[in-house]
């Protein structure tokens, strides 16, 4: 990103006719015996624990290259005192009129601007009375998701947005020219996606598809039948039901994490083994009310391996 003005005419406020620049340390902290810890102009760095530097690599290298500032910089100047006498005869150094410690003049030209920063501060939240504002309660800034975007994915990329809500993120991904799918449970999410593509993007006609049917796994080949499995499941569990009993091989049962007629499948990460008493107790019901109910009844105390 371009720094900031207020940054620019405070640490970049000389110019010439190079442009904006500001001073760099020709020092680095330590004392060396070499050349770089000798005086140099007769200023001699190691009386405050120093050493000469100069810039050989990094932005204000490959900037004196590019302009030619220095023929032949900086293989052709060898020793530290030689790059100072071939900075300071380019003007690239600055000589206070106070004190005798010379500074590199660094251009702004030579940065390469602010790191892009993992806080977004810079975007506000949606106003009350923005356009944009679906008053759905978790609404994102479409400005922010469009810089999720950008940086996260190329155009014709796939973007996912599995909890869609008012469909801030499929309206972003399509704005910038990326494939996109959102889900969510929620019946207003689906009214206000609908109604957002339809009023923002003009979408919503054979350009989107909208299912409502659970999506069959397609990427594991041919399914196994679901008790087949039985013998890599007890390796797993090492005999013990989810209420913390372990069970001969014979007394466990093959049960599905998943009902199927929500949608389970018979994939080996949707199976457990339960013993006879469990497999009953959660008849059809979702696992989350099958471990509540082990709780209520003091059956199940860890964390268990499957929630």
């Amino acid at each position: 990103l371009a720094h900031k003005p207020d940054y620019v005419k405070r640490q970049y406020r000389h110019q010439d006719d190079l442009g904006h620049w500001g001073t760099g340390d020709l020092t680095a902290s330590g004392v060396r015996t070499g050349e770089s810890g000798q005086p140099w102009r007769g200023i001699d760095p190691a009386l405050v624990g120093r050493h000469w530097v100069t810039p050989t690599k990094g932005g204000m290298n490959d900037f004196i290259i590019a302009r030619e500032l220095i023929p032949g910089w900086p293989d052709a100047y060898p020793g530290v005192h030689a790059r100072l006498e071939a900075l300071d005869a380019a003007g690239l150094i600055y000589w206070p009129e106070r004190g005798r410690k010379p500074a590199l003049k660094r251009y702004l030209e030579s940065t390469k601007g602010t790191a892009v920063e993992d806080i977004f501060a810079d975007i506000p939240p949606v106003q009350f009375n923005a356009k944009e504002n679906t008053h759905y309660p978790t609404q994102k800034p479409l400005a922010l998701l469009e810089r999720i975007i950008n940086a996260a994915s190329n155009p014709g990329d796939l973007v996912l947005d599995p909890f869609c809500g008012c469909a801030t993120a499929c309206v972003a991904a399509e704005k910038l020219g990326r494939q996109w799918a959102g889900i969510d449970i929620s019946p207003n999410a689906l009214v206000q996606v609908r109604n957002r593509l339809r009023n923002e993007l003009g979408l919503f006609s054979l350009s989107v598809i909208h299912r409502t049917d659970i999506p069959r796994r397609t990427d594991l080949g041919p399914i196994p039948p679901y008790r087949t499995q039985k013998h890599i499941l007890f390796g797993q569990c090492e005999g013990i039901c989810e209420c913390e009993i372990a069970f001969a091989f014979r007394n466990l049962t093959v049960d599905h994490i998943i009902p199927v007629s929500k949608g389970g499948t018979d994939h080996l990460e949707n199976l457990q083994l339960l013993c006879s008493a469990c497999n009953a107790l959660k008849g059809s019901g979702t696992q989350e009310e099958f471990l509540a109910k082990l709780r209520e009844r003091g059956l199940r105390r860890r964390g268990g391996r499957k929630t």
